[in-house]
């Protein structure tokens, strides 16, 4: 029987194409860890159309996501100002499961 590594998972949970609130924290947060840092243009290429709300959800979590503006061109020559770009600034606490109905 193959074992799974921690690559093969993230592999599988980013290929998951659930759009669920708590499977889209856990993709938010995974391509956090893999990459520096993404903007909201490149969340919405990897298919989240509004990535902000999770990003608060893991920020009320205890997640410590920073944000910076830049402007930013599409590939169609668009100036987008003021684009946010998310960073992951430390270790995220244990509990990585993301709360739906927040209040």
């Amino acid at each position: 029987m193959k074992s799974t590594t921690p690559s093969d998972e993230i592999g599988t949970l980013l290929n998951n194409k659930d759009t669920s609130a708590a499977t889209q924290c856990s993709q938010i947060l995974a391509h956090l860890k893999r990459t520096p840092s993404i903007n909201t243009l490149e969340f919405r290429y990897l298919g989240f159309i509004s990535p902000a709300q999770r990003l608060l959800e893991l920020k009320q979590q205890g997640h410590n996501i920073i944000s910076i503006r830049e402007d930013v061109f599409t590939p169609d020559g668009r100036l987008h100002r003021r684009v946010a770009r998310y960073y992951l600034s430390n270790i995220p606490p244990a509990n990585d499961v993301c709360m739906e109905g927040l209040e």
